[in-house]
């Protein structure tokens, strides 16, 4: 019996954070459950099919990984010398990994939205490509998929102008409205999700759930702190950086 009421509030459980998480991407720009192409148009609870599936995942992209992956080879790199201005003090990767090749497996500009399950590509963005010409081309973006701690400090290879990670980030506030803190409100915890590195999602809120909410005017790509230091500067950029 007492099994039987561990699964039932697992299930419970799990189904409240699935109705959490829907709401969020519900109206933001990636709902997609609508699009003709859905497998079930009218059913708001098709918005997560789009990108993860219970069954059969891939496990190297991310949660429930369902959507059709980007390889992680061939890619330019935001590093010295290849990206204009650029003066970096430290390796960077070799290639995009984990949630950051998630959000290229649409946002690259050559595989499809709807390239998941069975359904025919036909929706590819253009505009919102993080990405030049299909080219694998990340230059001209902020440098993704290192560990940010490791660039903290004075010593070779490292920068004194980065926050400690453990460092509370810049959030607007309280007061500000929509704006949804999370639990953990330091640079680690708020912007690297408790990983420690540095990817697409720590400065997007892919899910629309915590920090600044989707605005199509004033937050139209999902920034997760949203305003000005004083009217001084960006709240996320001077999160990390100590200008």
């Amino acid at each position: 019996m007492k099994n039987t009421h561990l699964l039932t509030l697992t299930v419970v459980a799990g189904s409240l954070l699935t109705l959490t998480a829907r709401a969020g991407i519900l109206g933001s720009p990636h709902d997609f459950h609508s699009r003709a192409w859905n497998n079930d148009p009218a059913n708001p609870a098709t918005v997560c099919a789009v990108c993860h599936t219970p069954h059969h995942a891939d496990p190297n992209t991310g949660p429930l990984w369902g959507h059709t992956a980007i390889s992680a080879s061939g890619w330019q790199m935001y590093a010295n010398g290849a990206s204009p201005g650029a003066n970096i003090k430290y390796t960077p990767a070799s290639a995009p990994t984990g949630s950051s090749l998630a959000c290229l497996s649409c946002h690259d500009g050559s595989i499809a939205v709807n390239a998941y399950g069975s359904v025919a590509s036909s929706e590819y963005i253009t505009n919102g490509a993080a990405i030049s010409e299909n080219s694998k081309n990340l230059t001209h973006s902020h440098p993704i998929s290192f560990n940010y701690q490791s660039i903290v400090g004075t010593g070779p290879g490292q920068d004194k102008w980065i926050y400690d990670s453990a460092n509370p980030v810049l959030a607007p506030d309280a007061n500000s409205p929509g704006f949804t803190p999370g639990n953990d409100m330091s640079i680690r915890g708020f912007l690297l999700n408790q990983q420690g590195n540095l990817e697409c999602n720590s400065c997007h809120d892919v899910h629309n759930q915590e920090g600044s909410p989707y605005n199509i005017v004033n937050n139209p790509h999902l920034v997760k702190i949203n305003g000005t230091a004083g009217g001084v500067g960006s709240l996320l950029c001077r999160s990390c950086h100590n200008k």
